[in-house]
């Protein structure tokens, strides 16, 4: 029989706690920026039932006519001014000289022009020779309307020129204002803008007549008829029907579930 010694081993087992990782920051900082990203939106953004469009054609319904009536106003513009005029008159040239005188035109006596030239005839043993001429003022206005014999000239010693009668015809520089084709034109244009804000409504265009100083629209209103469940987003009408844009949230069908 053989003995067998036995060797004990001793084994020292030691424990020693480790440390746990310390958490990193990003990805927390993400994580909630990515939540809030998603709750904004849903807020912004709220969800929204599938809506359907369509396009249908209704006949036109029409309406009672009415009649709209606005007063066009014309505010004038345009200036014309007129400049002052001078007088115009009549000078008569008595000649007591035996020799006649040629009065050329242009020729200026106390600030009266004469307007053609004249020949004054020579006096003789039955009186005084004389002649007419027209003449005009170098004044203009109205301070240019003489009364008679207020020019009493003499020329040497055996001419004499007066204005037996008046001087008429000057008149004061004055201006007026008058209404232009581009304020007639501005006027309806405003009218037709009053008269539209008073004609709101579905109607045919309206058929526009000018009385006086008034303009007037004679308008076919109409209506149509749709499903309340149509939205109208568009209207459009040609001849005696309605091109109609609708929209309109469509329902779930049910369904069965097995």
């Amino acid at each position: 029989m053989q003995t067998v010694d036995e060797q004990l081993e001793t084994l020292h087992i030691y424990v020693v706690r480790e440390e746990a990782p310390k958490p990193q920051l990003f990805p927390i900082v993400l994580s909630v920026l990515a939540l809030l990203v998603l709750v904004a939106l849903a807020v912004v953004v709220p969800y929204q039932q599938p809506v359907t469009r369509l396009t249908i054609r209704v006949q036109a319904v029409p309406l009672a006519i009415r009649t709209f009536t606005a007063q066009v106003r014309v505010i004038p513009s345009g200036i014309k001014a007129y400049p002052s005029t001078t007088a115009h008159g009549v000078l008569t040239i008595t000649n007591g000289s035996i020799i006649g005188q040629s009065i050329p035109a242009g020729f200026t006596v106390q600030g009266i022009v004469t307007d053609n030239a004249v020949f004054v005839p020579p006096g003789n043993a039955n009186g005084y020779g004389w002649a007419q001429v027209e003449a005009h003022t170098v004044a203009a206005g109205q301070v240019a309307n003489l009364p008679p014999y207020t020019i009493n000239s003499v020329i040497g010693s055996s001419v004499y020129i007066r204005n037996l009668s008046a001087f008429h015809g000057g008149r004061d520089s004055y201006s007026v204002t008058y209404a232009t084709a581009q304020d007639r034109k501005t006027a309806l244009v405003k009218t037709r803008e009053r008269l539209s804000v008073n004609s709101t409504g579905l109607h045919y265009p309206c058929i526009e007549s000018i009385k006086a100083a008034f303009l007037m629209w004679r308008c076919q209103f109409i209506t149509y008829q749709l499903p309340a469940f149509l939205h109208v987003s568009a209207i459009q009408l040609i001849g005696k029907n309605l091109i109609i844009a609708v929209w309109f949230v469509a329902h779930p069908r049910p369904g069965w579930v097995k």
